[in-house]
C-alpha cells in the first residue's frame, strides 16, 4: 500500500513538472525564437472587406491597428511586442484598394516604383504582380525594414497586401511572407 502511494505521489510529481516545462519551455529562448515560435502556432483569421469584397487572412497573435488618416479601404493589423531592452517593434500586415491608372504596361509602372523604392518586381501574370524591398530605418534598434507586397489588379483597381517587418525578422515571418506572396484576395 506505502509503495502505491509512493508511486501515485511520484507520478503526480511527474505531470506537474512536464507540464511546468509545456508551459515555460520557450522562456529562455532567443527573442526571434520566441518569435518565430508565437508565429508558427498562431491560427489564421480572415478579414472579409465588406465595400469590396476581398479577403485578407493573418495570425489570430495579430491585432487591428488604427488606419487614421488612410484611405478607406486600408485594413491593418499588428503584430506589437516589447523587445529586450523595452524597445517596441511592429509587424505590419495591411491590405489596401488603390485606383488604377489606364494604362497600356502596368508591369513597368510597377516595376518602376519597385526600382524607385530600391526593390524588385516580380510578374505573376498580367494582373498580379509581387514586390519586395529593403526599407530604411527611422528608428536606431532597426537595421533596416522589408516590404513585401502583392498587386492584384481587378476591375481597374489594384488591390495590394503588404507586410512590413523588421529585416533582421525575417527567419521568424516567413510564414507571412508566403502568405503574401500567394495572396488570392477574391477566391
Amino acid at each position: 500500500m506505502r509503495r502505491a502511494f509512493i508511486l501515485l505521489v511520484l507520478l503526480i510529481v511527474a505531470l506537474v513538472v512536464v507540464d511546468y516545462w509545456r508551459d515555460h519551455q520557450h522562456d529562455e529562448d532567443s527573442y526571434m525564437e520566441q518569435l518565430e515560435h508565437t508565429l508558427a502556432c498562431a491560427d489564421w483569421r480572415a478579414h472579409d472587406d465588406p465595400t469590396f469584397g476581398y479577403r485578407m487572412r493573418y495570425p489570430s497573435c495579430f491585432v487591428p491597428a488604427s488606419t487614421e488618416g488612410e484611405a478607406e479601404s486600408t485594413v491593418r493589423f499588428a503584430y506589437v511586442e516589447e523587445m529586450p531592452l523595452r524597445q517596441i517593434v511592429y509587424i505590419t500586415l495591411e491590405a489596401t484598394t488603390q485606383v488604377c491608372r489606364d494604362s497600356l504596361n502596368p508591369y513597368r509602372e510597377i516595376k518602376q516604383m519597385a526600382k524607385d523604392m530600391g526593390g524588385i518586381c516580380l510578374r505573376q501574370s498580367d494582373t498580379e504582380y509581387l514586390l519586395n524591398a529593403k526599407l530604411q530605418s527611422r528608428n536606431p534598434h532597426v537595421t533596416a525594414f522589408r516590404m513585401n507586397a502583392k498587386y492584384v489588379l481587378r476591375q481597374k483597381l489594384w488591390f495590394v497586401e503588404t507586410l512590413i517587418y523588421p529585416e533582421d525578422f525575417a527567419p521568424a515571418v516567413q510564414r507571412i511572407v508566403k502568405e503574401v506572396n500567394e495572396w488570392a484576395p477574391f477566391e
